[in-house]
C-alpha cells in the first residue's frame, strides 16, 4: 500500500514532466477545436480489484483520441481529486486508462463534483467491493464519458510509482453525473485520502478545449 503521507519517499528517478499537475485556466492555450475524445466500443469491466491503494476495475473497450485509437484498459478513483484546477479539489477523480498497440497511454480523468444523489454505477461498484479480493463485475461505464468533453490537455506521468513519464492527460472538468457526499465517505473510509500532490509544471503547456 502507497503511503500518501509519506510522498516524499516514494521511488523518485523521475524527471521533470510529472503529475498531476494544478492548472490555471487563464494560463492556458485555448483551442479552437473541439476536444478529439469519443468513446467508439462500450467500456465493460470485468473485474474489481483492491490493490490496497484505491478499487480498480479492468475492462474493455475502445476510444478515439486525437484521431488515434486506444484500448480502454482500466478505471480506478482518487479522492479527493489530484489535478487541481484554479485553486480548487473536487471530491472524487476518477482515471480511465487508455493503451494503444504501441504501448502509449492516455489517461482521461474526470473530475467528479458533489450532487444529492448516488451514482448507481458508482454504487454498484461499491456495493461488489470486498476488501482484500478481485470479484468479478458486469458493468458499463460508457455513459461516465462526456458526449462534448470540455477539459485540458497536457503530457505528465503516472499518479503512481514507477511515475512513468510520456502519459498524455486529458482533465475534463463535465461529466454529467455527480455522486453522493455517502459515496465520497466511503472512499475515504477505505482508502483515505489517497491522492498525489501536484507537481512543478515546469516549462509545460496546457491546452484548454471548450
Amino acid at each position: 500500500m502507497l503511503d500518501y503521507k509519506n510522498q516524499a519517499k516514494w521511488p523518485n528517478g523521475f524527471g521533470s514532466q510529472q503529475s498531476p499537475i494544478e492548472i490555471k485556466t487563464a494560463q492556458t492555450l485555448k483551442s479552437k477545436e473541439p476536444l478529439d475524445y469519443h468513446v467508439v466500443s462500450d467500456y465493460q469491466l470485468h473485474q474489481e480489484v483492491d490493490d490496497g491503494t484505491t478499487v480498480r476495475l479492468t475492462g474493455e473497450g475502445a476510444a478515439r483520441i486525437f484521431n488515434r485509437e486506444y484500448h480502454f484498459v482500466q478505471v480506478h478513483f482518487h479522492a479527493p481529486s489530484e489535478h487541481v484546477i484554479d485553486g480548487k479539489h473536487y471530491p472524487l477523480e476518477i482515471h480511465l486508462v487508455h493503451q494503444n498497440d504501441i504501448g502509449q497511454l492516455v489517461v482521461v480523468a474526470l473530475l467528479v463534483s458533489a450532487g444529492e444523489l448516488d451514482d448507481e454505477k458508482l454504487q454498484q461498484i461499491m456495493t461488489t467491493y470486498e476488501n482484500g479480493k478481485t470479484e468479478p463485475v458486469d458493468l458499463n461505464i460508457s455513459d461516465w464519458a462526456p458526449w462534448y468533453p470540455v477539459g485540458f490537455h497536457y503530457l505528465g506521468s503516472l499518479t503512481t510509482p514507477p511515475l512513468t513519464e510520456g502519459v498524455e492527460w486529458l482533465v475534463l472538468t463535465n461529466p454529467e453525473f455527480t455522486i453522493s457526499d455517502r459515496q465520497i465517505d466511503w472512499f475515504h473510509q477505505h482508502f483515505g485520502d489517497d491522492n498525489r500532490d501536484p507537481q512543478p509544471l515546469n516549462d509545460r503547456q496546457v491546452e484548454l478545449y471548450k
